[in-house]
């Protein structure tokens, strides 16, 4: 792909010239960007390998799995009867992928000026660094938009003909430069509010978002779809669909094929979505690019970071400090718990690899538990399946547990064995702790608050017994398979498998768990009678856990 676009590229030298635009500077330029995103990390592939291991071909994986998302989305064209429903509900998640992607992905690339550096010096024009940002940019959309829409306008011609597909060609052009605008606005928002080095943080989460949205969106989607009406709906009559940007390109749609309520505001937003993409490319060229230069070499500049450092440690530091005294037995396992609790919320890789685990729960909770309640939470109650959700939570703990051991410095970890240790158990514990406070049992909490609210006080006792079976299950496999301190090991070791044995044994007895809880669930002063063993069993493995030696830690 990137050979043939820099072909098209020598086509136009002529034309370049004519512009004051060395046009083999052009191609060299943009020839080592396209052959650098290849060998980008991109939001569709996170998995860090070793630094010593060449990465190459990413940009042909975020082309794959476009495609692969886009042939999804088509089907939302052939399952919906009226067409501009259609169209509108495949734009709008055509156009928050987008988003996300350019956010998520393409911002480093945004406002990375290091480029310059090796630019200026050199007897490059000005404007030729000025085209090559913009070509780059384009050839970047053009590798996203076709592996995406390649699928929808096939479908869209095979159902409406071929002169549906050109004009969902000319909207999918529209929607485009309406995202990039939108996500303009969001960077100048964020420029203005956020200092230079708050701002890749907030960067970060977005990418989280990304991820989630990935992992959930096949489970929500569909039954969005069926909870606002049936195949034949019409969603366009709406309202609250009105601001939607993908709504306004939709009526365009629906008034060509005259498919629309024909009514004032079906025309006014369809003009709306023709006018919109034209004013929004002349504010961004006129008003906003200015503003966003100066904010983005800011950013390159740099900021300090001993005022982040402090508001940091006096945010988090009252709650954790408050916990540890609770839930800790001594200093060594107090520091390592407050080391881990501060890292694991400054840590880029790991919030990129755990973070989506907790958005996925809640989804998964809703989508198997929540949604299909309906009417009958008495008959749900009764087939027990509501027990789903307690044991669900347990992929929760044992992804922060598997992604602990990793980082990117690891090579810093030098400093369990310089200080004077003697149980290196208290590190594992301390950590294990930290997690466990910081994100389980909050996760945990809510999903017995929602169980409780749905189903009565009845079932609080099962609430109780899943969340130490859990705990005791965890505990027990990480004493016998998780002895790697936190942040030890590099994340190529994570990629090749990482402990799989901690983590199938864990699934496999807490499944044991679940199926006697079904069985026993009938009796409730049975389950009241098995918690406080539960509970007990669970201290146990914890005190045995802290007593590891340092002949069982694995290092190397």
């Amino acid at each position: 792909m990137n050979k043939l676009l820099l072909r098209l590229l020598r086509l136009f030298d002529g034309f370049w010239r004519r512009i004051d635009v060395n046009p083999d500077h052009l191609y060299t330029i943009l020839e080592v960007k396209l052959k650098m995103d290849g060998r980008r990390k991109t939001a569709f592939n996170y998995n860090r390998s070793a630094q010593k291991k060449e990465v190459k071909g990413q940009d042909i994986i975020a082309m794959i799995s476009m495609f692969f998302v886009g042939t999804g989305s088509t089907f939302i064209v052939f399952y919906i009867d009226h067409s501009p429903s259609a169209i509108f509900l495949y734009l709008t998640l055509w156009m928050t992928i987008l988003s996300l992607t350019l956010i998520s992905d393409f911002t480093d690339v945004l406002i990375d000026v290091r480029d310059n550096f090796i630019l200026f010096p050199r007897p490059i024009e000005g404007r030729t660094i000025a085209f090559s940002r913009i070509l780059h940019i384009l050839f970047y959309l053009v590798k996203l938009v076709i592996p995406f829409c390649i699928s929808g306008f096939i479908g869209v011609g095979i159902k409406f003909g071929p002169l549906a597909s050109v004009l969902l060609g000319f909207l999918i052009i529209l929607s485009v430069l309406l995202t990039i605008f939108i996500v303009n606005i969001l960077y100048l928002i964020l420029l203005n509010v956020l200092s230079p080095s708050k701002f890749k943080e907030v960067i970060n989460y977005f990418q989280i978002a990304f991820f989630a949205l990935m992992l959930v969106g096949y489970q929500l989607l569909p039954r969005l779809v069926i909870m606002n009406g049936s195949a034949g709906s019409n969603f366009m009559d709406r309202l609250y669909f009105y601001p939607l940007p993908s709504a306004w390109l939709a009526n365009i749609w629906g008034v060509f094929y005259n498919e629309s309520s024909n009514t004032a505001i079906n025309y006014s937003l369809a003009l709306l979505g023709l006018a919109a993409p034209f004013l929004a490319i002349y504010l961004v060229a006129t008003v906003l690019s200015k503003n966003f230069a100066q904010k983005v070499f800011s950013i390159a500049e740099g900021a300090s970071t001993t005022s982040r450092t402090k508001n940091r440690r006096s945010k988090a530091g009252a709650w954790m400090r408050y916990t540890e005294i609770w839930v800790c037995r001594n200093s060594t396992e107090r520091s390592i718990y407050e080391f881990t609790w501060q890292l694991s919320g400054r840590s880029r890789d790991f919030k990129l690899r755990f973070y989506p685990s907790i958005i996925m729960i809640p989804v998964y909770f809703v989508v198997t538990v929540i949604l299909p309640v309906g009417g009958a939470s008495s008959d749900f109650r009764n087939s027990g399946f509501y027990l789903f959700g307690f044991y669900f939570s347990i992929f929760l703990l044992i992804s922060a547990l598997s992604v602990l051991p990793y980082a990117d410095r690891y090579k810093a970890s030098w400093f369990y064995r310089a200080y004077p240790i003697e149980s290196p158990g208290r590190i594992l514990t301390g950590a294990y702790k930290a997690l466990l406070v910081k994100y389980f049992l909050p996760i945990y909490a809510i999903i017995t608050v929602a169980t409780v609210y749905l189903f009565g006080m009845r079932v609080l006792n099962d609430a109780f017994f899943a969340l130490f079976a859990l705990l005791a299950t965890v505990t027990g496999v990480a004493m016998l398979t998780n002895n790697i301190l936190p942040f030890t090991k590099s994340w190529d070791e994570a990629s090749r498998g990482g402990n799989i044995g901690f983590l199938l044994l864990s699934m496999m007895l807490a499944g044991a768990c679940a199926a006697i809880h079904y069985f026993i669930s009938q009796y409730d002063w049975l389950v009241w009678l098995m918690i406080p063993l539960l509970a007990l069993l669970h201290m146990a493995g914890i005190r045995h856990y802290a007593n590891t030696k340092w002949k069982y830690i694995i290092w190397e």
